[in-house]
């Protein structure tokens, strides 16, 4: 007497293939782009005030020149420089 076994085939997770594949094309995909990829333009994407900031930000200041400038000599002070006042008791933790 002869044993016939027979093979069960299994089907193949198409859909399950296709969301793996999807999914790897992403990751490496975001992960090129992210530290691979080109950069933008950003000067060319950069507003006007940023440029006006730019130039701003390029001045040079000397101030031997700023201090000994006649229009911060004839400034007048008004008030005096503030003291260090009452700093509180000895120990604060005896009854008043």
């Amino acid at each position: 007497m002869a044993l016939i076994i027979e093979q069960t085939r299994r089907s193949v997770n198409w859909f399950g293939i296709f969301v793996f594949i999807f999914l790897l094309f992403v990751i490496v995909g975001g992960g090129y782009f992210l530290f691979f990829g080109p950069t933008p333009a950003i000067e060319i994407l950069a507003p006007v005030e940023l440029n006006a900031a730019q130039n701003i930000a390029d001045i040079k200041l000397d101030a031997g020149k700023i201090i000994e400038s006649p229009v911060l000599k004839s400034f007048k002070q008004y008030g005096t420089v503030p003291g260090v006042g009452s700093l509180g008791r000895s120990n604060p933790f005896l009854p008043l």
